[in-house]
């Protein structure tokens, strides 16, 4: 097996990224679907693609895909995962203001401080392939964004996940917790960059260990709701 992923950028901010975990067979049509994807983005003009395949030499840990709920108010999942109001507040801070983070921010459920020490980079949730068993049509973003979602809320001390894509059409995000997968339309203007990716934990996490997982740990999402 082996792990091939994709980031494109214009003037070092990020346009689009795409992984998986696939058998050498699947390498060269994996690659020309990313190819596409990177250079032909509604976020703008690409002038640089990395294109990154990498043997998996670790055992592939399996977890079942969050099942997916519709028609929740963000304030409600918030109020239900034990996430402070103040901590929404700064999540959304990270979310609205104009810095570009290429991964996920990690916040203190209660206080909101920001517990990562990534800066801009963030956390990167990395190393991972989605496997729909189901005969349900899941289009590729909510399967990335799913199997995303799923590997971040497999923790004890994961509160819940906000996320709002920085895609300029795209105004669908979802809160995301132990328990679900939940999406949430309308999350902002239409033709707006705006958008990331904040995880709400617990301040007793061992953090180290949980972007370790995160960002090195091969993990298969397997979706059979």
């Amino acid at each position: 097996m082996y792990s091939v992923k994709m980031r494109s950028s214009q003037n070092t901010s990020h346009i689009s990224g795409a992984e998986t975990i696939c058998d050498m067979k699947d390498i060269e049509k994996t690659i020309q679907n990313y190819f596409k994807k990177g250079f032909f983005h509604e976020n703008g003009e690409v002038d640089f693609l990395n294109l990154k395949i990498e043997k998996v030499t670790q055992p592939i840990q399996t977890f079942n895909a969050l099942n997916i709920y519709e028609n929740h108010t963000l304030n409600t999942l918030i109020q239900q995962s034990g996430v402070s109001h103040a901590a929404l507040t700064k999540g959304r801070h990270y979310i609205q203001n104009e810095i570009n983070y290429r991964g996920a921010i990690i916040l203190c459920a209660k206080t909101g401080r920001r517990l990562d020490s990534t800066k801009e980079r963030g956390v990167r949730v990395t190393h991972f392939a989605f496997e729909n068993h189901s005969t349900s049509a899941l289009s590729e973003r909510v399967q990335d964004a799913l199997a995303i979602a799923t590997c971040i809320s497999h923790h004890s001390h994961v509160k819940g996940e906000l996320c709002i894509s920085d895609d300029l059409s795209y105004t669908t995000g979802y809160y995301a917790t132990p328990l679900g997968y939940h999406r949430l339309h309308h999350m902002k203007a239409t033709n707006s960059r705006e958008g990331g990716r904040i995880i709400f934990v617990d301040d007793s996490i061992h953090l180290d260990s949980y972007i370790a997982f995160l960002e090195k740990t091969p993990k298969r999402i397997i979706y059979n709701p």
